[in-house]
């Protein structure tokens, strides 16, 4: 005997039609709070290897760029504001609001537009567009200055950093599985040969000599303008570093 299948074979196609249709849409009406700059493409590279778990635990705040056309503009988050970014070009400060795009993330306000894909951007200024590429170590450092870092050093194999605020010293070592903070004393001991700045805890002694570069940090071939040596419970750690206020 054969069975007429035709009513039931209707209703299963059109209920697989309706779930395929709320799928895409529920594709569609996602999120829409603008993407993370820097991210689309996965984790951004480093210059400066020691970095790297830094990058991967915590975004930056703050990125440099630099552009076909010579031009360079930093892009900072901010606070509070998911959809928004401050944009210093030159002697110009604005703020930009997120547009939607197809890919990427775009930002635009009064004649500026920046559109930014991984560590690619397009800048567009009075109807001028220009390829722009992040510069990922000016990028760290406008970062470290935006938080308040008065002066900052690297160094490699083990990788390390070392920080130095108004009213504190912070060195991160063993590629970001040491962390070690001290109070700053009021001002630094000048030497002959440099700067010194010391900081005791508990249970650390830091200290750190700032001297007079150039120095070419050992990975990445970056140079910076000093040299620096630190000091901490015993163990020397050698690197470069910047002044950046």
């Amino acid at each position: 005997m054969r069975l007429n299948a035709g009513p039931s074979r209707l209703r299963v196609g059109k209920l697989l039609a309706t779930i395929v249709i709320v799928a895409g849409l529920t594709v569609r009406c996602g999120s829409s709070q603008a993407p993370h700059v820097g991210s689309q493409d996965g984790p951004s590279s480093v210059a400066d290897g020691v970095d790297a778990p830094a990058a991967a635990s915590a975004q930056l705040a703050t990125y440099a760029f630099e552009c076909d056309d010579e031009q360079t503009f930093v892009l900072s988050r901010v606070a509070g504001k998911p959809d928004a970014m401050d944009l210093v070009l030159g002697e110009r400060h604005q703020r930009l609001t997120h547009v939607r795009t197809g890919s990427g993330a775009q930002y635009t306000a009064d004649g500026i537009s920046v559109w930014i894909k991984g560590r690619e951007a397009m800048l567009e200024t009075a109807g001028r567009v220009t390829t722009c590429r992040e510069d990922r170590h000016r990028s760290i450092l406008e970062d470290a200055r935006a938080r308040g870092v008065q002066f900052r050093a690297s160094g490699n194999e083990p990788g390390w950093t070392w920080e130095l605020l108004a009213d504190r010293m912070v060195f991160v070592g063993a590629y970001g599985a040491e962390r070690v903070t001290t109070s700053r004393a009021d001002g630094a001991a000048n030497t002959a040969q440099g700067a010194v700045y010391t900081g005791i805890t508990g249970s650390h002694r830091l200290t750190a000599r700032v001297l007079p570069g150039p120095c070419v940090d050992t990975m990445s071939g970056d140079p910076s303008a000093s040299i620096v040596v630190v000091e901490l419970d015993g163990k020397t750690y050698r690197g470069c570093g910047e002044a950046l206020r």
